[in-house]
């Protein structure tokens, strides 16, 4: 059964890209610079890092999310936004740790918050602007994304809190994208 929900998750994956790419192409979806950017060093280091430590397999899924990401920050540097503020700054200088503390790190718990770290700070500047500008996010791609982590969770073989955190993290921070959205749109009603 885990192999079957692992295989849903990485087919989930694979079909979030695409609506988010032609929607960003379209000029619907307003990728944040900075948010992509810090997806594509992130997904490039787990690729290579993998890749070091012997991968196959798993870097088809792997090359694909990554690949994605990058697509996305390329396109957000002609249809995007972002990427000029003190808060893009900001986040960047907090990524730049996280992924320090990952690469210093002794303890493979240690590594996964600093990639968590790093990750929240970007992903937390698209959950603003899916807030702020509810219309500028494609909801169907984070919730496809959540989703696949969720079956992610479920995969995961012994209930330890060092194997359920990232999955976890990785779905309530997708979820968290369509929701700002959801009280975006709310709050734009009102006014």
């Amino acid at each position: 059964m885990k192999e079957i929900l692992a295989l849903l998750s990485a087919i989930l994956i694979l079909v979030a890209a695409p609506p988010y790419i032609i929607d960003t192409v379209k000029g619907k979806t307003k990728p944040q610079r900075v948010t992509w950017l810090i997806f594509s060093v992130l997904g490039l280091i787990a690729f290579f890092s993998q890749l070091s430590l012997g991968a196959t397999w798993s870097l088809v899924f792997l090359g694909f999310d990554t690949s994605a990401s990058i697509l996305a920050f390329i396109l957000s540097l002609k249809y995007g936004v972002g990427g000029h503020s003190r808060l893009d700054t900001i986040a960047l200088i907090i990524a730049g740790s996280g992924v320090l503390l990952a690469l210093l790190a002794k303890q493979p718990i240690i590594a996964l918050l600093g990639v968590i770290l790093a990750d929240i700070s970007g992903v937390t500047l698209t959950i603003r602007k899916a807030y702020t500008h509810p219309g500028t996010e494609t909801a169907i791609s984070w919730w496809l994304v959540g989703t696949a982590s969720l079956l992610g969770v479920l995969t995961v073989g012994e209930l330890k809190l060092s194997l359920l955190i990232y999955p976890i993290y990785l779905m309530i921070v997708n979820y968290a994208v369509p929701v700002a959205q959801i009280f975006g749109y709310k709050l734009n009603k009102k006014n």
